[in-house]
């Protein structure tokens, strides 16, 4: 990265106020095993591997998260709206801090306890009840990219991906090292986002939006959870009912359904058999009514990239970021300290970008379906109390149990999964 350029797009959300000091990093081996279970080896091409599918996509939730001392959310919230502003046009550089996992730092307890509220709050207003046990992975996609890193990387970045079973689905948590970091000052990608969009109403002083999807890839239902940095505006009234599942719901059936809605999630200490034996009650989280639901067709990906640099943009690195959430737009601004002169966009299926996949990609997504079944096996041999975590260090990836017993989710929400 130059000294001028920026990646926005990376799922990072920008918070306004320069931070305090910020706490030491987490190490990535706290609270595991001193030795690992085992080793997963990297992987190599089968002739009988099919070429990786996503079919059947569905909007299953989203929401905006609020800045308040306790987790709240917006309903189905909405992501801010792309202005199509004239070049040029000059951006400060970025400022404060930026959130790392807004949902970690908001939800530290339970980081898919929003996205399971949210997909429950939508499917309520459609007088339905989503099926979780139908369900192999709930995940952030995040998690699905570092997995494909390591894959197709042998100096990929470490990470770590906290995991536990409920029923038959393997569920995902994020696990980062810190949940904010301070900005350099010499990027401007958050800026640029700042200036080139405007909030939807009712998410005015929201601080992220996130979209939950759920798909087919290739015989595993996948719930994939995604930052969403823009949308291409359009009429509220007619995207609310091209995307729910009842077409008398609407908007203002959401947000009458949801007004002053709380999720209380303390874990009973009567509870006779708990999958979570952790004591600790988990925090509530709030669910106000807000925006609208967005077609999956006008969501859109910014990155920005200094002149210099914006012909060897990374698309074996950024492909990835669009086909795991089947985001259909990729906007890339091009600047010269801070001078935005021009937005190259791009379309997922585009001929340019279907290329990319044959050429670079392909091969490493037909290993990442593969081993999500060895994971998948491995979560359900050691079941429900099981605790695994994956953890990537110099390229190895390895399983470690943890030494908690503490549950991802409350009692009440893993009974969801039961079949």
């Amino acid at each position: 990265m130059s000294m001028y350029t920026s990646s926005r797009g990376r799922g990072r959300t920008l918070y306004a106020a320069r931070s305090p000091t910020l706490p030491p990093d987490r190490h990535i081996l706290e609270g595991l095993s001193t030795s690992p279970l085992q080793t997963i080896s990297k992987l190599s091409p089968k002739s009988s591997d099919k070429e990786l599918n996503i079919t059947e996509l569905q909007y299953v939730g989203s929401y905006n998260w609020v800045e308040k001392p306790t987790p709240t959310i917006i309903v189905p919230g909405s992501p801010r709206r792309w202005s199509d502003r004239p070049t040029p046009y000059q951006v400060h550089a970025d400022d404060g801090f930026a959130f790392k996992d807004q949902n970690g730092f908001r939800s530290p307890k339970s980081v898919l306890l929003p996205l399971v509220t949210a997909v429950d709050h939508i499917s309520k207003v459609n007088n339905e009840e989503f099926d979780w046990a139908a369900i192999d992975f709930v995940t952030d996609r995040n998690n699905l990219r570092k997995l494909l890193r390591w894959i197709s990387d042998s100096a990929a970045k470490d990470f770590r991906i906290d995991m536990q079973l409920a029923g038959k689905t393997v569920l995902f948590n994020r696990w980062e090292d810190r949940y904010k970091e301070q900005m350099s000052g010499m990027t401007f990608g958050f800026n640029f986002e700042k200036a080139s969009t405007s909030p939807a109403p009712g998410c005015e002083g929201s601080t992220g939006h996130h979209r939950i999807v759920r798909y087919d890839l290739n015989g595993l239902t996948m719930v994939v959870r995604f930052e969403v940095d823009a949308c291409i505006p359009t009429d509220t009234s007619s995207d609310a009912a091209s995307v729910t599942t009842a077409s008398s719901t609407t908007v203002d059936d959401l947000i009458g359904a949801l007004s002053g809605v709380t999720l209380r999630t303390d874990t009973p200490s009567s509870t006779p058999v708990s999958k979570s034996s952790g004591s600790d009650s988990f925090p509530k989280v709030t669910v106000n009514p807000g925006g609208s639901i967005i077609p999956q067709s006008h969501i859109v990906e910014l990155t920005t990239r200094s002149v210099r640099n914006a012909s060897f943009f990374d698309w074996k690195e950024n492909y990835p970021q669009l086909f795991l959430s089947q985001t259909p737009h990729h906007f890339l601004a091009v600047h010269e300290r801070g001078r935005f002169r021009e937005v190259n966009k791009r379309k997922l299926d585009s001929a340019e970008l279907k290329q990319v996949y044959a050429d670079s990609i392909q091969e490493d997504f037909k290993k990442l379906r593969r081993a999500l079944d060895i994971i998948k096996e491995l979560v359900i041999k050691h079941g429900e109390r099981g605790r695994l975590s994956l953890v990537c260090q110099g390229g190895v990836l390895q399983v470690f149990e943890r030494t908690s017993q503490a549950s991802c989710l409350p009692d009440d929400v893993l009974q969801k999964f039961d079949r």
